[in-house]
């Protein structure tokens, strides 16, 4: 693992440079995103880059304890495992009897002057529970069946979560569940019939709610309706496609002024493209496809049947969601509701990919502990065989001789 030549021949540093430069362009971004909304004179440390700054500490913080210090197999026992699962569902139960409500949606818990989101958390407990089943399964070489307690706790808390309603999240609390299954070894015919029993649970979820199905149609032809359900799509689009190539300049996009909607947290990608254009989207992309492959390296190299899943799990959480979140504002998937990672304001979303890319961190150590032990003995060598030092004579006898 530490010899893996991988980008900046160290995949631990280049994972720590890879997560700074994309929180930088996330404080950056959502500075000048929200700075419409908050008003002018109000300093440089105001609003919501003051709340993403501290969730960042909160999260690098966070990142750091549980990447370097913390064993990730203390959170993969039978008992962990039940620790997580009730501590979610309790969660999303207080949101539904307590939780606060903003946008038609009841989201939130409150803990004073803080709110936080529980379903972000819960992200990352399916991905927790998924390899402490999934690689006891792969470890005893058996092929995994749906049947059976992970699997109740994703439709536990997938149900939960959808009844905020949120039904972007909770579809990607099932795509993660259902991408670490396939990881583990599903059989073919069960994906397949996953996937049906899927779209059709899809397609009633949509159809049952009005809002849900108008979204489907303003994603098939946004312009049909520019003023009303179109318009952020519409909004969205004009901000990308006016940036050009070279993008209006740092802080110069105009969608941000009250013309698009949401533009810190759900638009944050198109703000980004209107004032960095072509150029600017490329190199976040390419920086999320480093991250994505940095991270699979990582992967690769694990041996544990749980530390691969867990890290695949951390990787589909963080960049799949990002091309997810990158694919919605372009019109290529519908509007669900899904943030960019590190891009985006939301200070849950924020510690918990921090948490995600700690597994990531503590799996990457565990393994070089794991070579380290596993490497063979290096006998001391004699005197006479030992390398002159620099500085000797002798080496500056040999030096000339050569």
């Amino acid at each position: 693992m530490m010899k893996e030549k991988c980008i900046f021949k160290n995949p631990k540093i280049a994972m720590v440079i890879l997560v700074m430069a994309l929180m930088i362009a996330g404080a950056l971004n959502v500075y000048s995103a929200s700075f419409a909304m908050m008003g002018y004179g109000k300093g440089y440390f105001s609003g919501y880059i003051a709340r993403y700054l501290l969730f960042g500490v909160i999260g690098l913080i966070l990142m750091g304890w549980l990447g370097w210090k913390m064993d990730y197999h203390q959170l993969l026992g039978r008992r962990a495992e039940m620790a997580i699962a009730f501590i979610n569902i309790v969660l999303l139960v207080a949101v539904d009897l307590a939780g606060h409500t903003a946008k038609g949606a009841q989201r939130w818990l409150s803990l004073g002057p803080v709110s936080f989101q529980p379903s972000e958390l819960a992200k990352l407990a399916i991905i927790l529970l998924g390899a402490a089943y999934l690689g006891k399964v792969m470890e005893q070489g058996k092929k995994p069946s749906l049947v059976n307690h992970f699997s109740f706790a994703v439709v536990i808390i997938g149900l939960l979560v959808f009844k905020q309603p949120d039904m972007g999240t909770s579809a990607i609390l099932i795509a993660i569940a259902f991408f670490l299954y396939i990881l583990a070894g599903l059989p073919t015919l069960m994906v397949i019939g996953t996937i049906l029993i899927g779209a059709v649970g899809a397609v009633v979820g949509v159809v049952i709610a009005p809002y849900r199905l108008n979204r489907i149609y303003i994603w098939l032809d946004p312009f049909r309706d520019p003023q009303g359900l179109g318009y952020q799509m519409v909004q969205s689009k004009v901000a990308i496609g006016s940036g050009g190539f070279g993008g209006l300049g740092p802080g110069q996009g105009l969608g941000k002024y009250f013309y698009l909607p949401e533009a810190h947290t759900d638009f944050a990608f198109s703000v980004f493209c209107q004032e960095h254009g072509f150029l600017g989207a490329f190199v976040l992309i390419v920086l999320f496809l480093m991250l994505g492959y940095v991270i699979y390296t990582v992967a690769r190299r694990t041996r544990d049947h749980q530390g691969f899943l867990l890290v695949m799990g951390a990787n589909f959480l963080i960049v799949g969601q990002a091309f997810a979140n990158m694919a919605m504002v372009c019109g290529i998937l519908p509007v669900i509701g899904v943030p960019l990672s590190f891009i985006s304001y939301g200070g849950t979303s924020l510690v918990t990919t921090l948490l995600a890319m700690g597994l990531v961190f503590s799996v990457y150590h565990d393994e070089v502990r794991r070579e380290e032990k596993e490497a063979p003995p290096t006998l001391p060598l004699r005197h006479s065989q030992r390398p002159p030092f620099v500085g000797t004579p002798r080496y500056q006898k040999d030096r000339w001789k050569k």
